[in-house]
């Protein structure tokens, strides 16, 4: 499987990320609001990544052994942070939000979202549609997997990411963009079997510049160009390099794979985290938050989710589900 360093601090960087997308800090400054322009972008680097570890499986590996392994590893986890969220957000009108149930929970659709489109919590649409998404192309990803179809597959990402960028549904918001996402980091580990990857490290300095200017085009850009297409104009330089990254310390490798660890579980932990901390952070401060302030508390809300996961995977019971 094409798992290196890079992508383990990648994923942890991208569960920060995720993170600055849930607070819950409102109303903003100008500075508030742009401290966190990028976060939404890390959702497609998640699934970039999960396309680009996909690209390395096992050549033996069935579909259907592929599959149960997905279903292992997703659905439980996926059911039960569903129940999680359907409790805790139960208990948070019953105790802070107005002392009674909020009557979605007595309709068909409400229970229908939950169990088949992560509609309990803001951030589980993402697992189930994983799910949904890695099953279904599996098969035509090992059939396609050479080089060039690498590069097939990620202009078939493009065009869906442009497609998504220009139709507001939910449905084109949410699993499909994870799929033009799936399939353009795909594409990009087929493309990295050749010499790519010796490119990207022999020339890692240049590669992360060319990152660095993608990521400031995303933010300059501003809405001139849709938001999913500015994604995955920047997906690719960042996958590169971080794939090409190479530490030399130990120490480095240490914390990136803790952080790599750790990004699933941070995902799914810290919506409760933000909620819980703006329920403090309302009565201390007054708004309109600054800068400074949004990034105190997601920083905060971060290093809380990643205590409560590190201490988690401790359990033997609780570790396969975060």
């Amino acid at each position: 499987m094409l798992r290196n360093v890079g992508i383990d601090l990648l994923r942890g960087v991208a569960a920060f990320g995720i993170v600055g997308c849930h607070l819950w800090v409102e109303p903003r400054t100008d500075g508030g609001n742009l401290m966190t322009a990028l976060c939404d972008f890390n959702v497609g680097v998640f699934a970039a990544v999960a396309g680009l570890l996909m690209c390395g499986r096992r050549g033996d590996e069935g579909w259907l052994e592929y599959v149960g392994k997905r279903t292992r590893r997703l659905l439980p986890t996926y059911f039960f942070w569903s129940a999680i969220f359907v409790l805790v957000t139960a208990a948070f009108d019953l105790l802070y939000d107005g002392g009674c149930l909020n009557p979605r929970y007595e309709t068909a659709a409400f229970w229908r979202a939950v169990v088949f489109w992560g509609g309990s919590s803001a951030q589980l649409w993402f697992l189930i549609c994983l799910f949904y998404a890695q099953v279904a192309l599996m098969g035509a990803f090992k059939a396609c997997a050479s080089r060039w179809f690498g590069v097939m597959w990620i202009a078939l990402g493009g065009t869906l990411a442009s497609v998504c960028a220009v139709n507001p549904g939910w449905f084109y918001r949410y699993p499909l963009r994870l799929v033009a996402f799936l399939m353009t980091g795909y594409g990009i580990g087929c493309c990295l079997q050749g010499r790519l990857l010796e490119v990207c490290r022999k020339y890692n300095r240049i590669v992360w510049c060319c990152a660095a200017v993608a990521l400031v085009l995303h933010v300059v850009v501003g809405a001139a160009v849709p938001a999913f297409v500015k994604d995955w104009l920047a997906v690719g330089p960042i996958l590169l390099a971080f794939v090409g990254w190479e530490p030399q310390r130990e120490r480095v490798v240490k914390v990136a794979a803790v952080l790599g660890a750790t990004s699933l579980g941070v995902y799914l932990v810290h919506p409760l985290v933000t909620r819980g901390l703006w329920a403090v952070v309302a009565r201390m401060f007054q708004p309109p938050f600054s800068a400074w302030g949004v990034l105190g508390e997601w920083v905060l809300a971060w290093a809380v989710s990643l205590v409560v996961v590190a201490g988690a995977r401790r359990m033997p019971g609780v570790r396969r589900l975060v």
